[in-house]
């Protein structure tokens, strides 16, 4: 990766949505050069996806909360599987530390969450902390 590639990096980390016309003209190349760039960049994986970020509130959902749980057994691909199956967690991650999972959901109610913590008693205890405000909301890092 050169100097040109990590600008690129940058400008659709800012918006991923840019034309490689707009990308051309942040980055000094031809917007050809750019579509080519951004291929590469694309089948070499280190460009993985495009997403759209979404106002959960206003799809019903305005309780944002972090889970921690902390499993009774572990390793069990069982777990991995109930786990999939809450839609309401957008994301989890493995940890190290005392709890052995940390996830993210979004949630209806404050009824709604207990419903969602109901069914991890059987893997485990958590912990839950109800996110009030994002001081420092999720932002890209700068690629350098």
């Amino acid at each position: 990766m050169d100097k040109y590639d990590r600008m690129l990096l940058s400008a659709l980390l800012e918006n991923g949505r840019a034309s490689y016309a707009d990308l051309a003209r942040k980055v000094n190349l031809s917007a050809p050069a750019v579509a080519e760039r951004v291929a590469k960049l694309e089948a070499s994986g280190v460009i993985t996806g495009y997403q759209a970020k979404v106002d959960m509130a206003k799809l019903g959902l305005p309780i944002q909360c972090v889970i921690e749980l902390r499993l009774n057994q572990h390793g069990n691909q069982k777990t991995y599987d109930e786990l999939i199956k809450i839609p309401q967690l957008t994301e989890c991650h493995r940890v190290t530390g005392d709890d052995c999972y940390i996830m993210r959901a979004h949630l209806r109610d404050v009824l709604h969450l207990e419903e969602v913590i109901d069914r991890f008693t059987v893997l485990g205890q958590t912990t839950t902390s109800i996110m009030q405000s994002s001081p420092v909301p999720g932002r890209p890092l700068e690629v350098s």
